[in-house]
């Protein structure tokens, strides 16, 4: 099969206010497109990236993009040979049987009191700023607690993970060494900080961690560090980029929530809706291991593929009125899965805990009293890119 002339797409260079109306146009197009930057096919369709997420021909990143940006050795790469998202086979089924061991729902069940403090906490300064986004460092903030990560020490861990989170895309030269720097500090912190609490447990990630166990086998010194390396960089900006992108959307419509506060199946549902409006990670990167053949098209064994999420998202074939904010979605029979946290192998693991950062998040926003109200045209927002896409700012007032 040839591949046909697909529509090219500025896919990575976009994560900002307009990417719904690009991929809008893409998609009217057909299912699949070209990114511009790196050849990489966009696979546009939900029922496709679904598919293709649990595809055995669609692997990992690997270090397809290190190659690319000429990254040949060092201790940035490494790391990053290291990690789940781009490790595969044996070596990926071990790390992530045991890491999920001590990654467990109620360990970070536990913590939601904790996140709604903090969420609480971060609305009431933000009020003092008028600028939400102080509430993005939540996601951090809960990952450094589960860890164990000692009080105070957040700020130091958030300049490394904001260093870190660029390794995902294509960097610049200055992204590089950036992040070359923050991975050999973290490091050096984390193996320090894991060899006490080797000595003196805790009721911490890091301690479950260096005792899980799985078909009579542990992590190594080395892998506890590099995974904590790891969960610390994936949740951070993620969730931080996820939080103001679903406090906008529910400050949009206010109208729509009203009393969702009072029915917990409404309002996981409503914060479920703000995550399908406003993804902040746009697209997932997989390599593809073998042919596939898609739509009259071949993608080629070594490519990159992009699984879009945004368009995913917005597909008229997979929900009804995709541009319309919905609160009682997810509470309807037969609804499209959500695939913004991945799906097969490469399923996040930290799902429970991006989904508890966001949803008190956004508890906090909708409980502010007086109520909050969006200051400026939404328009108007210029938006970021780290790892995630997010609003620069989100500027809201008090109503009198």
């Amino acid at each position: 099969m040839t591949s046909s002339v697909l529509t090219p797409v500025d896919l990575t260079g976009s994560f900002a206010a307009n990417l719904h109306g690009m991929l809008r146009d893409a998609a009217e197009q057909g299912p699949l497109a070209t990114d511009i930057a790196t050849g990489a096919m966009i696979v546009l369709r939900q029922h496709d990236v679904e598919t293709l997420a649990h595809d055995p021909r669609l692997e990992g990143i690997g270090l397809i993009l290190f190659d690319m940006m000429g990254i040949a050795d060092g201790p940035l790469r490494d790391w990053y040979a290291k990690i789940m998202f781009t490790t595969e086979g044996d070596y990926h089924r071990r790390i992530r049987s045991l890491v999920s061991r001590a990654f467990t729902p109620r360990s970070v069940g536990a913590l939601r009191e904790a996140a709604a403090k903090m969420a609480n906490d971060a609305v009431a300064a933000a009020q003092e700023t008028g600028d939400l986004l102080t509430t993005s460092s939540l996601g951090t903030r809960m990952i450094c607690r589960l860890l164990g990560v000692p009080e105070g020490d957040d700020a130091v861990f958030t300049k490394w993970a904001e260093a870190l989170s660029p390794v995902f895309f294509v960097m610049t030269p200055e992204q590089i060494a950036a992040a070359t720097t923050a991975i050999v500090e973290m490091q050096d912190y984390v193996d320090e900080l894991t060899a006490r609490r080797a000595k003196d447990p805790g009721d911490d990630l890091i301690t479950s961690l260096l005792a899980a166990e799985s078909d009579g086998e542990r992590l190594t010194h080395a892998e506890t560090v590099t995974m904590i390396a790891n969960l610390l960089v994936a949740g951070h900006d993620t969730a931080g980029s996820q939080i103001p992108c679903s406090i906008l959307v529910a400050l949009q419509h206010g109208d729509d929530l009203a009393g969702v506060l009072d029915d917990a199946a409404r309002f996981t549902s409503a914060v479920s809706e703000t995550i399908r409006m406003e993804p902040s990670i746009p697209a997932i990167p997989r390599t593809a291991v073998a042919p596939i053949d898609m739509h009259g098209t071949t993608i080629p064994a070594g490519s990159m593929v992009f699984l879009c999420i945004a368009s995913a998202c917005r597909d008229a074939s997979a929900w009804p009125e995709p541009d319309q904010f919905d609160p009682d979605r997810f509470t309807k029979p037969d609804t499209a899965k959500l695939l913004n946290f991945g799906a097969g192998t490469h399923y996040c693991l930290g799902t429970a805990l991006a989904k508890i950062a966001v949803e008190e998040a956004v508890r906090a926003v909708l409980a502010a009293d007086p109520p909050l109200h969006l200051t400026e045209n939404v328009a108007e927002i210029p938006w970021r890119q780290v790892l995630g896409r997010s609003p620069a700012r989100v500027m809201v007032s008090a109503e009198a």
